[in-house]
């Protein structure tokens, strides 16, 4: 008769050892992919050796209890290896297959040897368990087909980085001086620089704080360099841009300023006074040589005949017409205005609305210590009718309204600086 007491925890470990291995090779919990599949085939292993020990004790059982485990073990056996196929995402199919054979060949082999010769049943019984267990072991430390099935993490393809060209270019260096971030240090050395077309700049930032290189005709737009640490430089390659002049800020701290000139290394053109980026043609043109003019020697110039003078009709004078004087307005941008709460006054700008006649000129004054923008647009959106781009503290910036409307304008270092002017 059949043993109970073995083949109820044959039983239960086939199970657990089957659901085990069908988990790990299916994908659906990763963490039984490396080695934990190892221990639930052998929980398998030793539960079928439990199972068959206890069907096949005093001989092969031909009862109905035997019938029904042994058609439960079939039953999940052939769930689970039908379930682990289907939904089966790795590639390690025939690994689960050869683990499937170790299991099955021994008990198979176990079960005839105890049913036909039950004298040789305890000796090869060991000889299996020593034998698929170092066949286990070395699988989990080799692998079943070398160290890299699963063991060995695949080799990583070395990603490779396309080497940039070094700019062979000459290389101008300013530096941002130490200290710069105090209002009133010297900032940028040089602050005017004069830069050959085509040359490379370099900001080095000599400070212990974090600066900016931001071109202030558009904020940006031109050249920005973000953040430079302490210790980093930042480079501008010029052979993108015009002949102009570039004023340029930090954003951190906008009363650092300063500005370069592109000049024409060959041509040797040079810029005209007060020429910004925003206006890049005002090359001061090649001045013509003037010629003297030949003056006749007297005994060259022929004799007029003398005729007889003909009276000429009285000239009636025109009615002079009196052009129209031009004005210039004058609006201050006064101390303090580079603070948020000039806006609750409106007095950023002083006065904040001017109305003026077509024609007149406004200026403005920066009556402040930190530097200013004056620019025509609304809610920090430039229109492109006028700008001054950084305007230094004791600068001045004026445009003349040729066309009637309302032109409203803001500071674009300090936003909530707003003002307008009105063309009638």
């Amino acid at each position: 008769m059949s043993n109970w007491d073995l083949m109820m925890p044959g039983m239960g470990l086939t199970a657990i050892g089957i659901t085990g291995v069908t988990i790990a090779y299916s994908g659906i919990a990763h963490t039984f992919i490396d080695g934990m599949h190892a221990l639930t085939g052998l929980t398998l292993f030793l539960g079928l050796i439990f199972l068959a020990a206890g069907i096949l004790e005093g001989g092969v059982s031909t009862s109905n209890k035997a019938k029904a485990t042994t058609l439960v073990i079939l039953g999940i056996s052939f769930s689970f290896g039908l379930a682990a196929l289907n939904f089966n995402s790795v590639t390690t199919i025939p690994t689960f297959a050869g683990v499937m054979l170790i299991i099955a060949v021994p008990a198979i082999v176990i079960a005839y040897v105890t049913m036909k010769m039950p004298q040789y049943a305890k000796p090869v019984s060991i000889i299996f368990i020593l034998a698929v267990g170092a066949a286990i072991a070395s699988y989990v430390a080799f692998g079943l087909m070398g160290p890299s099935q699963y063991l060995v993490p695949p080799p990583v393809e070395e990603e490779i980085v396309p080497e940039v060209p070094v700019s062979t270019a000459p290389v101008f260096k300013i530096s941002i001086l130490k200290d710069s971030s105090m209002q009133g240090n010297p900032d940028y050395d040089p602050d005017m620089a004069q830069v050959p077309m085509g040359n490379v700049i370099e900001w080095t930032n000599d400070d212990m704080a974090a600066h900016t290189v931001t071109s202030a005709a558009d904020a940006g737009a031109t050249f920005d360099s973000s953040l430079i640490s302490p210790g980093d430089a930042f480079r501008l390659d010029t052979a993108p841009l015009e002949l102009a002049k570039y004023d340029y800020f930090c954003i951190v701290h906008p009363w650092m300023t300063a500005s370069f000139e592109l000049v024409g290394e060959e041509s040797g053109e040079r810029l005209a006074e007060g020429a910004t980026a925003t206006d890049p043609n005002s090359v001061i043109p090649e001045q013509m040589p003037i010629e003297t003019p030949v003056i006749p020697d007297e005994t060259q110039v022929p004799e007029v005949p003398t005729e007889t003078p003909v009276e000429q009709a009285p000239i009636i004078p025109e009615e002079q017409v009196e052009e129209p004087v031009e004005t210039e307005t004058i609006v201050s941008i006064p101390a303090g205005s580079s603070l948020p709460g000039c806006e609750a006054t409106d007095e950023c700008f002083i006065p904040s609305s001017v109305t003026i006649t077509t024609g007149n000129t406004v200026t403005w004054t920066n009556d402040d210590t930190a530097a200013h923008t004056v620019t025509s647009g609304i809610d920090v959106t430039p229109d492109g009718v006028f700008d001054s781009s950084l305007l230094p503290a004791g600068k001045a910036f004026s445009f003349k309204f040729e066309s009637s409307g309302e032109y409203p304008y803001y500071c674009m270092v300090h936003p909530w600086m707003t003002g307008k002017v009105i063309a009638e």
